[in-house]
């Protein structure tokens, strides 16, 4: 039967269901959580920044010597041992560059020297 589009009449809304409340994907759930973050904010929004920054502190503190105190040599430095292993890996990290540096200049004037014929550092002399 035909109506015409001034018509009043609305269809009812219909129920979900089964079929329809099912979504086409499912995901898993999130890694870390939204509770997690939203109670962060819950517990920290009201308070000002200064104490934000020492429960921060306080926090990560416990939580980096919790995980990596057993590889800290036990002496008594005070503060300053949480700065030990990070002086360990600058201190690989400046030598390891350093050997690299030296073997990329040592590769880079061997071709220098094939590529002008100036002889040079284990390199064969030019032919005559």
């Amino acid at each position: 039967k035909f109506r015409s589009r001034s018509s009043t009449h609305r269809p009812e809304p219909q129920k979900p269901t089964a079929r329809r409340a099912r979504m086409s994907m499912s995901l898993g759930p999130h890694p870390v959580g939204v509770k997690f973050w939203t109670s962060l904010w819950r517990e920290n929004k009201d308070l000002p920044y200064s104490q934000i920054h020492t429960k921060f502190e306080n926090w990560y503190g416990h939580a980096f010597h919790r995980k990596f105190g057993r590889y800290f040599y036990a002496h008594r430095v005070g503060a300053l041992g949480i700065t030990a292993p990070l002086v360990v890996f600058a201190v690989g990290f400046k030598v390891a560059t350093m050997y690299y540096g030296t073997l990329r200049d040592l590769g880079a004037a061997t071709e220098s020297a094939k590529a002008y014929g100036t002889g040079g550092y284990k390199t064969n002399p030019t032919p005559k």
